[in-house]
C-alpha cells in the first residue's frame, strides 16, 4: 500500500533568524517525523496495532529504535498523533462546507465529501475507521472544535432544526447526525473493505454518485417540506 503523498499537516514554522544549521537540522528532524508516522500507520493498517511493535517500525524504515523514542516516548504516543495528524486531515477537508449558508445543502455537501476524502485518502480512512486500535479519549488527543469533523457536522444539523426545516421525528442532534454519518460511512466502507479489487458478490456502483442519491433521499425523508 503507497502512502498518500500529500502532507496532512503544514510543517511547523522555525524562527526568522534561524541560522542555517538549524534549519536544515529542523527539516531533518520533521522529514524523520513524517517517515516515522507514514511507516507506523501503513503497519498498524496491514499488520494490526498490537502486532506492530516500535523495534519492528524501526527495522522497516531503517532506524534504530532509539531513534523512534527519540521522537515518541512510545506506541500509544505515536497512535494518538496519527489520530490527531489524520482526524484533523478529515476535519480540514469537511470544514470548506462552512461557506454553503443552508445547513441541508451543508449537510448534503459534507456527506457527499466525507467519500471523496474517504476514497483520496484511504490508508489515512482505514486506519482511522477499520483498524482495531485503541481509542484515544479527548485528554489524549486534543482536537480543536475548529477542526473536528463531527462538530461541522453537528452544527448544521442544529441550524436546520433550529430553522425548522426537519420534521418532528427528527429534532434530536446527536441521533440525526449519527444517522447521517452512518449512512456515508457505510458507502465509503463499503467501497474501501473490496481493495483494489472487484466485489465478488455486488456490482458496485459509482461510490461518489452513491453517496449522492443516498445524501439527497435521506435529507428527503427527514425535511418537513422536501
Amino acid at each position: 500500500m503507497s502512502p498518500v503523498r500529500r502532507p496532512l499537516r503544514a510543517p511547523r514554522r522555525v524562527e526568522s533568524g534561524a541560522s542555517p544549521s538549524r534549519l536544515r537540522r529542523d527539516r531533518e528532524k520533521a522529514a524523520t517525523r513524517a517517515l516515522i508516522l507514514e511507516a507506523a500507520r501503513e503497519m498498524f493498517t496491514r499488520e494490526g496495532y498490537a502486532e506492530t511493535s516500535m523495534r519492528r517500525l524501526a527495522d522497516t524504515i531503517g532506524y534504530t529504535a532509539t531513534t523512534i523514542y527519540h521522537h515518541f516516548k512510545d506506541k500509544d504516543a505515536l497512535l494518538n498523533e496519527l489520530c490527531l495528524n489524520d482526524f484533523r486531515a478529515l476535519g480540514e477537508a469537511l470544514r470548506h462546507m462552512e461557506q454553503v449558508p443552508d445547513p441541508v445543502a451543508r449537510i448534503r455537501a459534507m456527506g457527499v465529501n466525507y467519500v471523496r476524502f474517504a476514497l483520496e485518502h484511504p490508508q489515512q480512512f482505514r486506519f482511522m475507521f477499520m483498524v482495531e486500535r485503541p481509542v484515544p479519549g479527548p485528554n489524549d488527543v486534543k482536537i480543536d472544535p475548529a477542526e473536528d469533523g463531527y462538530v461541522f457536522l453537528k452544527t448544521a444539523v442544529t441550524e436546520a432544526i433550529s430553522a425548522g426545516l426537519l420534521k418532528e421525528g427528527y429534532q434530536d442532534v446527536e441521533s440525526v447526525s449519527q444517522i447521517l454519518w452512518g449512512m456515508v460511512h457505510g458507502i465509503a466502507t463499503i467501497h474501501l473493505s473490496k481493495g483494489h479489487d472487484e466485489h465478488p458478490w455486488i456490482e458496485l456502483r459509482d461510490p461518489m454518485a452513491t453517496a449522492r442519491l443516498a445524501c439527497d433521499t435521506l435529507m428527503q425523508g427527514m425535511l418537513r417540506n422536501p
